[in-house]
């Protein structure tokens, strides 16, 4: 859509969307005109489960995003090339009606944010999973009563 326009009720020049469902979704987004910011639920949803164990408290309907999972996730690695101007970033999500306390929101949090933010970041060549690993332990945690 050059020069922008509405597609569903929404002004594709004065606005953005968030894709949510999976990168697919925001690329079908851009090549409609809009420019994206990508939240894949299954890479950077925190409020997802950080593995299938029984007991690991989150949501678990895109699946289990593990700290490496995380990690690795390349977030422009599906997009076209033709298409970079129209992917304004990325975003992690953390829906938090079921953290009853901070505790819980910290364990569903970090370090997968720092992940994130390192994928996010870190040209993928770049990427070190043991370096980032390593790294943790010169992280503040969070100190709860």
């Amino acid at each position: 859509m050059a020069g922008g326009g509405a597609r569903g009720g929404i002004d594709a020049h004065d606005s953005y969307l968030l894709a949510w469902h999976d990168a697919f979704s925001g690329i079908a987004l851009a090549r409609q005109g809009y420019d994206v910011v990508l939240a894949p639920a299954q890479a950077y949803y925190l409020d997802m489960a950080q593995s299938a164990d029984w007991w690991e408290p989150g949501a678990s309907w895109a699946g289990d995003v593990s700290l490496e999972h995380c990690y690795a996730y390349d977030p422009g690695g599906d997009w076209p090339g033709e298409m970079n101007a129209r992917l304004l970033g990325v975003q992690a999500c953390l829906w938090s009606e079921n953290l009853h306390d901070r505790r819980l929101a910290d364990h569903m949090t970090f370090p997968r944010l720092s992940a994130m933010a390192e994928s996010a970041w870190t040209p993928p060549d770049r990427k070190d999973f043991r370096r980032f690993m390593a790294m943790l332990a010169l992280m503040p945690r969070a100190v709860c009563s």
